[in-house]
């Protein structure tokens, strides 16, 4: 078969945008988030830099703090602000914290990761969450964008995490989809992986995905973003890929920039926006993301 085509998010990034732009032109005023990091984490510290971009462009006033010495103390006192509409907090998290914890410190009304009990719950009950996890948003909506109609679609997920991998396998079985869950005890992943009409893998195993567990001609979204000394890598074995697999999301600029919007969607929402909603048509008619040297349409 001919070379491995890379599939990126920017188009489907920059529809989202054009939205958000709309939305806040009609709030009439630049919604305001804030966005917790370890300044240390090389792929934290890429996400923060497109999230900084992104917002700028859509008019959504975003700055960014490291973790305190008191984070706990550190998020409440941003809850407590008035003029603050929204509150991120990057993985890595510190260490006495966990999303759950973190979530409830934020509360419902300015937690844009969509992990607050009320939202992860109305999501679960298939009971009209608007606020979702951005990357699961993402990923169904790149699911979309490679296979069109997701009704009756096998999509094998790999990775079960509560902040990717079990949300997005409730919208994707809203969305139609028949979904395989697979995770760190699940037998023979590449018998589950090989029958996929789309893998979507979020593991955080540089390599995990090999030929062994691609059909030929298979595709593949890859939301796992790992640093190592080479860069930023995903799950997929580009170079045992190459030529096998029909299409591989770049990483980070696959999912990672949809993602993003999603994230300046939310941030408006919680400013008082309408929401975008999972079942919502991104309509064309969009400007190009800034400053962003996009990867080329093919594995090198």
């Amino acid at each position: 078969m001919s070379r491995t085509a890379i599939f990126t998010g920017y188009e489907l990034a920059a529809r989202l945008l054009a939205r958000t732009r709309r939305e806040v032109a009609e709030l009439g005023r630049a919604p305001v988030g804030v966005t917790l990091h370890d300044p240390v984490d090389v792929a934290a510290g890429a996400y923060l830099r497109r999230q900084m971009a992104m917002a700028h462009k859509v008019g959504v006033s975003l700055r960014s703090e490291e973790y305190a010495i008191d984070p706990e103390g550190q998020i409440r006192a941003l809850a407590a602000v008035p003029g603050v509409d929204a509150v991120m907090a990057l993985t890595p998290l510190p260490r006495a914290l966990t999303p759950v914890e973190v979530a409830r410190l934020i509360g419902p009304e300015k937690d844009a990761d969509g992990q607050h009990p009320l939202h992860a719950g109305a999501l679960l009950l298939g009971d009209g969450a608007t606020r979702l996890p951005p990357t699961a948003l993402a990923a169904l909506l790149c699911a979309r964008e490679i296979l069109g109609d997701l009704r009756g679609a096998e999509v094998v997920l790999v990775g079960a995490s509560r902040l990717i991998g079990r949300p997005l396998s409730m919208l994707l079985a809203d969305a139609g989809a028949t979904v395989t869950l697979c995770h760190a005890e699940t037998r023979d992943l590449a018998a589950h992986t090989r029958c996929a009409d789309l893998i979507v893998t979020a593991a955080g195993v540089p390599g995990l995905i090999g030929r062994d567990h691609v059909a030929e001609g298979g595709l593949v979204l890859d939301l796992a973003v790992v640093g190592t000394g080479a860069g930023l890598v995903g799950d997929a074995d580009l170079s045992a890929l190459d030529g096998h697999a029909a299409l591989i999301s770049h990483v980070p600029d696959g999912v990672g920039p949809v993602t993003t919007a999603c994230l300046i969607s939310i941030i408006a929402a919680a400013a008082g926006c309408a929401p975008f909603s999972p079942g919502e048509d991104v309509c064309p008619g969009f400007e190009d993301p800034p400053n962003e040297k996009r990867p080329t349409g093919v594995l090198p």
